[in-house]
């Protein structure tokens, strides 16, 4: 055996360490190579992008938009158009806008050129009809960016507080009745009155204003509203009461109802399971649903017993808004057995303070009278403050103040 032969020499541990270091930091770069890639996709397809837009401050400026916002101030306030501007965290301009139908048209027209003549893109994202006012939503986006949400509110020329048309439905109105005097009669207590708020989710922090009325009203979320998610979740940290505002397909063709957010005459049952599950992926708390438009979908039994099915077996309730007078959906929520109610009263189908005071009264009035009413109302600012108004005296009538789950049939 040779001496001199050399033993193998170990690497010394440094060198592990050494290579160990260099293959975590490499990992760490590919991970936020892709952080970073993925955040310049959404910076380029126009998306909000923390990194390049907080962070790096490159946000785009956007003069066309600026621009496009002094000329429509301008013009609203040429025309004596009553209006109000918020710009929420993110940048985006909230617009809304009240007036009587004949300045719609108009304006409308108007309100497209002016955003085609800075080179914006504008979409009528909803549209709901109601007795005596139609509202609109429009997107504007300019560099393919969301800039404003205009909230137009058009007031209908009709008589206020006018009976709601007899129709081929009258014996389920009076079944509807009877069920609820023989409520009264066996709930033996205060009578009660529920209160719900649509179309929630169009603006942050709307939440905060129902948590300031200090009774327990119930927020109708809509789930593909921009802040469904954030507001559905204050809503279930301020201890109130949420529901699904689910879309569903209204009388009037004209009304803008993508296929994806809304449920159709014809939508399989396929269809209806995932826009529901869907709708509590971003209303996670919701107990029940009521439907938001909807006045043809309502009015067709089979149509509506497939909503009722999805909505039975995910143990959720159903409110009838009721936004057609031939609707058929709380008796066939009755006939299979998911806990319903029905619609009595609209706070704002006039768009005015007076109006939702006095819708206020009556509701209390029908509620004396049947042992439990509803009211449905939005969040616009006239009824938040003839709620806000309204509670010292609500607390005085001999009436119970209820979440909607409390006055279930």
């Amino acid at each position: 055996m040779n001496s001199r032969t050399k033993t193998p020499r170990r690497p010394p541990a440094r060198n592990g360490r050494h290579a160990a270091v260099l293959s975590f930091a490499a990992f760490g770069l590919i991970a936020l190579a892709i952080v970073v890639a993925l955040e310049f996709i959404d910076y380029h397809a126009g998306r909000y992008s923390f990194i390049f837009d907080r962070v790096l401050g490159l946000g785009r400026k956007l003069p066309a938009a600026d621009s496009f916002q002094r000329d429509l101030a301008e013009l609203l306030a040429g025309r004596g158009i009553p209006h109000d501007f918020v710009r929420d965290r993110d940048g985006i301009t909230h617009l809304k806008i009240d007036l009587a139908e004949p300045l719609f048209a108009p304006l409308a027209r108007d309100l497209k050129r002016l955003v085609e003549r800075r080179g914006g893109v504008q979409v009528l994202s909803e549209m709901q009809g109601m007795r005596e006012q139609v509202v609109y939503l429009y997107q504007v986006r300019f560099d393919r960016r969301l800039t404003h949400v205009i909230l137009v509110s058009k007031r209908l020329p009709l008589p206020a507080l006018a009976a709601e048309p007899a129709g081929p439905r009258r014996a389920e109105g009076a079944s509807a009745a009877r069920t609820k005097a023989a409520a009264k009669a066996v709930a033996g207590g205060a009578p009660r009155l529920a209160i719900i708020v649509d179309d929630i989710g169009y603006a942050d922090l709307v939440s905060d204003q129902l948590h300031e009325l200090g009774i327990p009203v119930t927020g109708a979320v809509i789930p593909a509203a921009p802040y469904a998610r954030s507001e559905a979740q204050r809503l279930h940290a301020f201890g109130l009461e949420q529901i699904i505002h689910l879309p569903m397909q209204p009388k009037d063709p004209a009304n803008h109802h993508p296929r994806d957010q809304f449920v159709l005459l014809d939508s399989s049952d396929s269809e209806i399971a995932a826009l529901v599950d869907g709708a509590l992926e971003a209303v996670p708390y919701a107990r029940g649903a009521n439907n938001h438009m909807g006045s043809l979908l309502t009015s067709d039994a089979a149509a509506a017993s497939r909503v009722l099915a999805a909505l039975k077996a995910r143990g959720l309730f159903f409110v009838d808004s009721k936004t057609a007078p031939t609707t058929v959906a709380y008796a066939q929520a009755r006939r299979l057995q998911v806990p319903t109610a029905l619609r009595d009263v609209f706070l704002d189908d006039e768009p005015t303070y007076e109006h939702a005071a006095a819708q206020l009264r009556r509701l209390v009035e029908i509620a004396r009278q049947q042992g439990r009413a509803l009211a449905i109302g939005h969040p616009f600012p006239t009824t938040l403050a003839a709620l806000r108004d309204a509670v010292p005296w609500l607390r005085q009538q001999p009436v119970e103040i209820v979440p909607v789950s409390r006055i279930l049939e």
